[in-house]
């Protein structure tokens, strides 16, 4: 019974900030929340990070379109689910996951998936390869996927922050991932040179590295300086 009064009060809380904290020093470009800060690192309205923030700003930084596509969105969060249905328009909206969700429409696997050849103009993979033990065939995969010079939009968590290799070691058994990787789910440390594996299978490659932008961008959209999106052209 206290779990649940606990949980209760937890969701007042979040729905007094959205008023609370409304303000005009920083935006959620996710929900278009406008506030004074982002308490917890989270916007109270639709509860993203940091890490999904940075969505809609690769979106613009790289001006990928955003209407008469066809987009893949790997394993998606409702609050990317929500960002997308509010924010493209006139688009065919595909949602993969090998987990079975309501709103992913494709329940397969990415590493061997029935989808066709030359399907998709965009497809986004967030804080997902990671997980995936055979990144190398989910890579080759979405490359098989996309269009001719089809975009692809990927973020890795880079762990530790600044980790230059990427490192991962088949022997390590999984209730070792959260010691190692830093995350009990996640097979392998990326570094900053993970885009090499796209360019590998022929990607090119332009990068954001949020470190690099301006502070007030950083603030105003509550981004983390950790962080680094590929944006890959097949």
């Amino acid at each position: 019974m206290l779990s649940v009064f606990k949980v209760f009060v937890n969701k007042i809380k979040w729905k007094v900030y959205v008023y609370l904290l409304k303000g005009d020093k920083v935006i959620c470009g996710m929900c278009d929340w406008k506030g004074i800060r982002f308490p917890e690192s989270r916007c109270p309205k639709c509860m993203s990070l940091a890490r999904t923030r940075l969505i809609p700003y690769s979106i613009k930084h790289f001006a990928l379109p955003v209407s008469g596509i066809k987009l893949l969105h790997v394993a998606p969060n409702l609050a990317e689910f929500g960002f997308v249905n509010k924010h493209f328009t006139n688009i065919e909206y595909d949602r993969l996951n090998i987990v079975k969700s309501d709103h992913i429409n494709i329940v397969q696997d990415l590493t061997k998936t029935n989808i066709a050849s030359d399907t998709y103009d965009l497809i986004i993979i967030w804080h997902v390869l990671e997980h995936i033990p055979d990144d190398q065939g989910a890579i080759s995969e979405m490359k098989r996927m996309l269009k001719p010079d089809g975009r692809l939009l990927v973020c890795v968590p880079i762990h530790p922050p600044g980790r230059v290799k990427t490192y991962e070691d088949d022997t390590i058994k999984s209730h070792d991932y959260g010691v190692v990787h830093g995350h009990h789910d996640h097979c392998r440390s990326c570094g900053l040179d993970y885009y090499e594996r796209f360019e590998s299978l022929g990607f090119t490659t332009d990068s954001l590295d949020v470190k690099d932008l301006d502070i007030e961008d950083v603030n105003k959209f509550g981004l983390s300086e950790n962080h680094v999106v590929w944006m890959f052209r097949k």
